[in-house]
């Protein structure tokens, strides 16, 4: 059903992380066009792997958390149509998104509802889809200039660069601190939206500082 709803509203990628049953899916096909080559889907190990190549990620979540991310309600969120690919990752509708999985996202999307808040899944892909399609023509909110909006991937690499050698530094007083306090730098960085220009020169500052550090 959410394959439905994406192909209904021209949203043509979709991306498995981890999926629990077996992929491809003979009953998905049947309630999708996925047989007719309209949807392109693919299946991933893990969620990092599935985002890596992409500019800006939204957790769509109703839930509460206590990490310090921007809320987006599907008519405001925030998507650029010309040079950024994002992506919006959605949970299981038993358990959602844990912490560890929305602290990869930028922001996070509540979908409102009146009193009772219990979309199922295909209907948040749905009105997400729709919203989507309905900002193809608003114009864009990033101008980059020469360079271009970094990806996840590149992004993680440089937090887990910097990650690397805190820890080598005994910056976290513990293991627990440090899951803590990455996940809190994790979000300023999925916030801010740094350009691939940026995260580099953001690298070459890490490089700078171990140099200066291994010369005293």
């Amino acid at each position: 059903m959410a394959m439905r709803a994406m192909v209904n509203t021209g949203v043509k990628n979709l991306r498995l992380a981890a999926p629990i049953h077996e992929w491809p899916s003979a009953k998905a096909e049947l309630a999708s066009a996925e047989k007719s080559g309209i949807l392109k889907v693919e299946v991933f190990k893990r969620l990092e792997e599935a985002i890596s190549d992409l500019h800006f990620i939204f957790a769509v979540s109703a839930r509460p958390r206590n990490l310090i991310k921007e809320i987006y309600s599907p008519e405001n969120m925030i998507v650029d149509q010309t040079n950024e690919k994002a992506g919006f990752v959605f949970g299981s509708e038993k358990d959602g998104l844990s912490n560890e999985e929305i602290s990869l996202c930028g922001g996070i999307i509540n979908i409102p509802s009146a009193d009772f808040s219990s979309y199922n899944l295909s209907q948040a892909v749905l009105i997400i889809c729709y919203r989507l399609m309905r900002k193809k023509s608003e114009s864009p909110f990033l101008k980059t200039g020469k360079t271009r909006p970094s990806t996840q991937g590149e992004m993680e690499i440089f937090l887990k660069k910097l990650e690397y050698e805190l820890s080598l530094r005994r910056h976290f007083p513990s293991e627990k601190k440090q899951i803590l306090m990455m996940q809190t730098i994790r979000n300023l960085f999925k916030r801010s939206r740094p350009t691939a220009q940026e995260i580099r020169s953001m690298m070459g500052v890490i490089e700078t500082l171990i140099q200066k550090t291994e010369a005293q």
